[in-house]
């Protein structure tokens, strides 16, 4: 497969899953603050800014609130053009991913992103979530799972489909590991638990309420979402799916590697297995979730190098930052465009 194709279809799935977890996030935000009896004002500003701080979004907000004085933060992480990693803007980075390799798309997929894409440029999105935020978060979830349906059902799962894998699971852990650190910047004195949310905004409460009960802990939640092996969103499952896709891509049997990103991959899921919990417990949550993250970008920019750029184009590159992939990817497909 060529390289550009591999990183459309890598990109494509990742902006759909981002989409998918923002709204995930936001709907539950959202009925967290109500329930820790925020007022309107907090519930607007002050009880959104873990968001912001997670995703690193802080300084996005601040240059798009330069130009809207009043953008509320759940706007801005939903509809606003100028924030790369708002809803709107994944979708329509996802469909413009999925436009250059229609070809390795199946009818169905290409026809139920474009509908959602044309839905989010118009107006009646806006009017959607003015009167209804939980419906547009609801159909953002909906889609995506439909999508994921789709791809397993109407494609060959033959190189694109792995790359597709990739994508997905690679961002679905950093956003993982992402949303387990809000409880760390959310106010002790707040009326309510967190945790709850954290499950919620992970699709993982009923998961927990089979397996753990109905007394919802913090230090179950985290083995859950961190560590589990069979649960879809845990950590430790996305990276084995990563593992195992890149594997796949390559030929190379499990327990070997080709390359630095299998490697990387290989020893970030071992160390999980191995010294996860033990970690975990010396270092705390956040310091813990930020070490996954920056493995994970890690990752990401070892794929990148080595199934997109050209060895002299490895050579010229600075030092490992999810910005530059990001960055590069965009450029590549404005460049297309011309």
């Amino acid at each position: 497969m060529l390289s550009r194709a591999a990183d459309n279809l890598y990109w494509m799935a990742r902006y759909l899953e981002r989409a998918e977890n923002m709204a995930r996030l936001v709907d539950t935000t959202a009925q967290f603050l109500l329930d820790a009896g925020l007022s309107a004002d907090s519930r607007s500003s002050a009880g959104w800014l873990p968001i912001l701080q997670v995703c690193d979004l802080d300084e996005d907000f601040q240059r798009s609130r330069k130009e809207k004085p009043d953008l509320p933060i759940p706007e801005f992480l939903v509809l606003d053009q100028q924030n790369s990693d708002s809803i709107r803007q994944c979708v329509a980075m996802a469909r413009e991913n999925a436009r250059m390799v229609r070809d390795q798309l199946s009818e169905e997929m290409w026809r139920e992103l474009n509908r959602l894409h044309l839905f989010l440029q118009s107006s009646a999105a806006d009017d959607e979530w003015a009167f209804s935020p939980q419906d547009f978060c609801d159909r953002i979830v909906r889609f995506s799972l439909l999508f994921q349906g789709l791809v397993e059902a109407t494609i060959a799962q033959k190189e694109g489909y792995s790359f597709i894998e990739l994508g997905k699971h690679l961002e679905r852990a950093d956003k993982t590991t992402r949303i387990l650190d809000i409880p760390t910047f959310h106010a002790s004195s707040l009326a309510v638990s967190p945790w709850p949310t954290v499950l919620r905004a992970c699709s993982a409460r009923s998961a927990y309420l089979s397996s753990r009960g109905a007394a919802i802990t913090m230090e179950h939640a985290i083995a859950l979402l961190l560590f589990d092996h069979g649960f879809p969103r845990s950590v430790r499952f996305c990276l084995n799916e990563v593992n195992k896709a890149l594997h796949r891509i390559t030929g190379t049997a499990s327990g070997s590697y080709e390359n630095e990103a299998e490697r990387l991959a290989g020893g970030t899921l071992a160390n999980l297995d191995f010294n996860g919990p033990g970690e975990l417990q010396r270092v705390g949550i956040h310091t813990y979730a930020d070490g996954l993250q920056k493995e994970i970008n890690k990752i990401g920019q070892q794929i990148f190098e080595t199934y997109v750029l050209l060895p002299a184009e490895v050579q010229q590159l600075p030092a490992p930052s999810y910005a530059i992939i990001t960055e590069y990817q965009q450029q590549q497909q404005q460049q297309q465009q011309q």
